[in-house]
């Protein structure tokens, strides 16, 4: 059978003289039936939850939206304070994320298949794979458990989450670089230090820069949530959580903002960053 009856076979003809195919593809009935069990669990939990709908009013609703942008509310000094926490929270993302670049470099290098032997990579990589598994916050509650509360702690916790972040970043990006000019160096009498320095890191160097932001933005993040999840003084978060308990919605609001600014910085340096990559 030629290749073109073994492609005609998987169409067939409608009324309409167009084509159609045979058969669907798995995925797409996988779908319809993750729909159909959400769809289902969504109307088994409505239906077992009893709410309190007499208690809701929109007034209040509207109160809450209308407040949340009432920075006039908000005296100079508590919108300094707010920064002031901001400025940390954005200090301890950023630190915990050089500290966890620099420890897991080396890491990354014996990760690589081009640059390592097979057996030291696989361990490594396991090892990576199942840090990495567990969310950065289990970490920090790990941490925090053993060692105290602490914003030191806390940076312990997200560097290590990093730490598995970036084997597998570093590890990926110098698998990457080609393979002949590594050949190149070493048939020249290059060393493997040299290797590093003369290929791999002129290579990955805009890839480790934009995966540095990429994991910033993710700390800073986690560093957000530690505040009030976990009671981490000094951060942002700590802050949301006090006048989340208060009721003080413009500092609630002006806090989140201020939160939305910042990831959205973080995002544009991204975005400009990946440009840069694929360029």
């Amino acid at each position: 059978m030629s290749e073109i009856q073994l492609v005609n076979n998987e169409y067939r003809t409608s009324k309409s003289k167009r084509y159609k195919l045979k058969n669907k593809d798995f995925s797409d009935k996988l779908i319809k039936i993750i729909l159909c069990l959400f769809c289902i669990s969504l109307v088994v939990f409505l239906s077992t939850t009893t709410y309190k709908w007499d208690q809701f009013r929109p007034e209040i609703i509207m109160n809450m939206a209308v407040s949340f942008l009432r920075f006039d509310a908000l005296k100079f000094s508590e919108m300094t304070y707010i920064a002031s926490l901001l400025i940390n929270t954005v200090f301890l993302g950023v630190l915990s994320t050089i500290l966890a670049a620099v420890i897991a470099f080396p890491f990354g290098l014996l990760a690589a298949t081009n640059l390592s032997s097979l057996r030291v990579s696989n361990c490594i990589k396991a090892v990576a794979s199942f840090v990495r598994a567990v969310p950065t916050i289990i970490w920090v509650l790990i941490f925090i458990s053993s060692y105290g509360l602490s914003a030191t702690t806390a940076v312990v916790g997200m560097i290590f989450h990093g730490w598995a972040f970036f084997v597998k970043s570093y590890s990926e990006s110098f698998e990457e670089v080609d393979a002949g000019i590594i050949e190149a160096l070493k048939a020249s009498g290059a060393s493997w230090f040299q290797v590093i320095t003369e290929a791999v890191l002129p290579t990955c160097a805009t890839r480790i820069i934009a995966w540095l932001a990429m994991r910033s933005e993710i700390n800073f993040a986690v560093a957000v949530v530690v505040g009030p999840a976990i009671g981490v003084a000094g951060t942002i978060g700590s802050v949301i959580n006090a006048y989340s308990r208060s009721g003080f919605y413009p500092g609630l609001g002006f806090s989140i903002l201020c939160v939305f600014i910042v990831a959205f910085l973080f995002e544009l340096l991204i975005n400009r960053l990946r440009t840069n990559t694929i360029d």
